[in-house]
């Protein structure tokens, strides 16, 4: 996934479009959910899954995320690319900061 697009967000309710480098594209629809002390966000499409939550620690904030694609025909979620571009979202994050 090369960008994501928020493009509804109703009460706890979000929906985006996701675009990879080769030209698909993706709607995920899913929820956006505070909690005590952290927040998550789940969001999927037939074929993609991601989830990602936030939690403030020390001076800094905890960051963990998942995702992977979800094969209609098998219960399973493969996790292709998930570490590659787990951590290249964490060093664009990183920097951003």
């Amino acid at each position: 996934m090369e960008r994501l697009h928020v493009v509804r967000r109703q009460g706890e309710r979000v929906e985006a479009l996701a675009h990879s480098r080769y030209g698909m594209r993706a709607r995920l629809r899913g929820v956006q959910r505070p909690g005590w002390c952290w927040c998550w966000c789940w969001l999927q499409s037939r074929f993609l899954l991601l989830g990602v939550a936030a939690a403030p620690e020390g001076p800094g904030t905890r960051v963990a995320f998942t995702g992977g694609v979800r094969l209609p025909t098998h219960a399973a979620l493969i996790p292709l690319g998930v570490r590659r571009e787990g951590s290249r979202s964490v060093q664009r994050l990183t920097a951003m900061l």
